[in-house]
């Protein structure tokens, strides 16, 4: 229920409500060839778009992305093509880490569920989307 207000808020013209914070991903499943449409908390940085993956070990939309692969996201109500990828940080630490610099600046709260310390150990348990325009 929630999901569906959410895309109904960023598809209106009451999107700026959430749009600075809010986006919409869509893909396509790897292995079940379905559309998928999901909100998510993103973070700008010049033309890319970086998504900190909350409890990945509970999520699975992200593993479409272990390899490179075609998504849109919704930016201020425009679907924008991109690729992304999936970036864990204890596989690589040196691409994670100034991508969630990025993202904490925007949103610092968000390290807490990454625990206490140094950038580095927070990164080595994160996981990441990194969108760049096709």
């Amino acid at each position: 229920m929630g999901n569906t207000v959410v895309a109904w808020l960023l598809h209106s013209p009451l999107h700026g409500l959430l749009s600075g914070s809010t986006n919409l991903v869509r893909y396509t499943g790897r292995r079940s060839g379905h559309e998928y449409i999901t909100p998510t908390q993103y973070a700008r940085s010049g033309d890319d778009v970086v998504i900190l993956v909350g409890n990945p070990d509970a999520k699975t939309w992200w593993r479409n992305f272990a390899n490179e692969g075609d998504i849109d996201v919704m930016l201020q109500r425009r679907w924008v093509p991109m690729t992304a990828r999936a970036v864990v940080g204890s596989e690589d630490p040196a691409t994670i880490e100034p991508l969630l610099n990025v993202y904490l600046k925007q949103f610092p709260r968000a390290g807490r569920a990454l625990g206490d310390g140094t950038l580095g150990s927070r990164a080595r348990d994160a996981v990441m989307v990194w969108c760049r325009p096709r």
